[in-house]
């Protein structure tokens, strides 16, 4: 029985340090693979029988995979602003797409090689979609974000041009202090360009007419239209005393539903005179600032490092549409691989967490960078000529073994 199961335990060692050479060549083939982890081969002996009996029964060894899938690999600055690589503990949520749309179960990666699509969704290098939290209009995340099915498919084409309607003016003019109150009204007045919901360019006219000694009325025309009057006090010293500032030291006079004609929304528009002044001087505009834009079309799309993914238009403006989530897991090396460098849930791993960036154990998001793999080719190097000589340590032992069963066999 003996030599037989020498036999067998050289079978055994041959079994699995061939084992551990198909990790080894497996994690050398993807040394170049974005976000992969290597496999490590670690032993464990087979026992047939236990104690202490009068013959000794060989058993054997078998190989175990050790999964490295907790060590991060080194990040790589890339030129793409959609490349992203978790730092520190995390996974990127991906799915797949079916003929049908996006299969049903949810795969995780740290392969961050993310590019847009012909139809906009955002899908690494393996053919996976990017998910993320959709914001609402004011960028803000849906209220229940904890489970996986509030997560969308990154689509950054549903949003091909963005218009950014005027809701603020703020204003620094100086009004003639010497001006005749008796003179023909206006006495000063100033175009201002704004911008509709439709993005298109209006025009509002602010006009200044002395009524008494440091008393004057504001008028604000759209077109032929008086959206909105206001009376100016100022006192001695040329500073602007009534309407008085609010807490932030604002004098608002608001526009409210301005109709330009042509479709766009009724628009809302404060006019911030806090910067008025009365001097003995010229009239003079030191400055007139608004916010708002023209319509402007998407020409690019980002992903900063809080997980945010932003579009970006002609007009200068940018939008965030998404924010990524970092799923977490008790023992990410209990995770099962699959083709396409990702990972699925398994009850070793435990349940899935869904966190934000930098937030509750989840990692930090680096921009334009991707995660190499983990893989050490000196280590791996090294690894295949111990296997190698293992390897031939055990053929010799069945080869030693079939020469002492032929001796065996040639007694007469």
């Amino acid at each position: 029985m003996s030599l037989f199961g020498s036999m067998f335990t050289g079978v055994s060692a041959l079994n699995a340090q061939s084992q551990s050479m198909s990790m080894i060549s497996n994690n050398i083939a993807n040394v170049n693979t974005v976000g992969y982890k290597r496999d490590v081969a670690s032993f464990s002996t087979l026992v047939t029988a236990s104690g202490r009996t009068s013959s000794y029964a060989p058993g054997g060894v078998r190989a175990i995979t050790d999964k490295t899938v907790n060590q991060q690999g080194v990040l790589q600055q890339t030129n793409s602003t959609t490349d992203v690589a978790v730092s520190g503990n995390g996974f990127f949520t991906v799915k797949t797409e079916t003929s049908d749309g996006l299969s049903q179960e949810t795969f995780y990666t740290r392969a961050g090689s993310f590019l847009e699509d012909s139809t906009g969704q955002l899908r690494n290098s393996a053919g996976y979609v990017l998910m993320g939290w959709r914001l609402d209009e004011d960028g803000n995340l849906p209220a229940a974000n904890a489970d996986i099915s509030s997560l969308e498919a990154v689509d950054v084409a549903f949003l091909n041009g963005l218009t950014s309607p005027t809701t603020v003016i703020d204003t620094g003019i100086n009004l003639q202090a010497t001006q005749d109150a008796s003179a023909t009204a206006p006495h000063f007045s100033r175009d201002i360009t704004v911008y509709d919901s439709l993005g298109q360019a209006q025009t509002l006219r602010l006009e200044y007419t002395k009524t008494a000694s440091n008393a004057w009325t504001l008028d604000i025309y759209n077109g032929a239209t008086n959206v909105a009057t206001q009376a100016l006090t100022f006192n001695g010293d040329g500073n602007l005393t009534s309407p008085a500032a609010d807490a932030n030291g604002d004098i608002l006079v608001g526009m409210t539903g301005i109709d330009w004609g042509n479709g766009s929304s009724l628009q809302n528009i404060n006019l911030n005179i806090a910067g008025q002044t009365q001097f003995a001087a010229d009239y003079s505009v030191a400055y007139v600032t608004q916010n708002g834009a023209e319509l402007g079309l998407r020409t690019g799309v980002r992903i900063d490092e809080d997980g945010y993914v932003i579009s970006s238009f002609s007009n200068g403006q940018e939008k965030k549409l998404y924010k990524l989530a970092i799923t977490t897991f008790t023992n990410p090396n209990g995770l099962e691989s699959l083709s396409g460098n990702v990972y699925r849930q398994t009850t070793d791993s435990g349940d899935y967490n869904l966190r934000q960036a930098g937030e509750s154990g989840a990692g930090d998001i680096a921009t334009s960078s991707l995660e190499t793999s983990n893989v050490d080719l000196a280590d791996e190097f090294s690894r295949m000529i111990v296997t190698q000589r293992a390897y031939s340590a055990g053929s010799k032992v069945l080869s030693t073994a079939d020469s002492m069963l032929e001796e065996l066999l040639r007694i007469k």
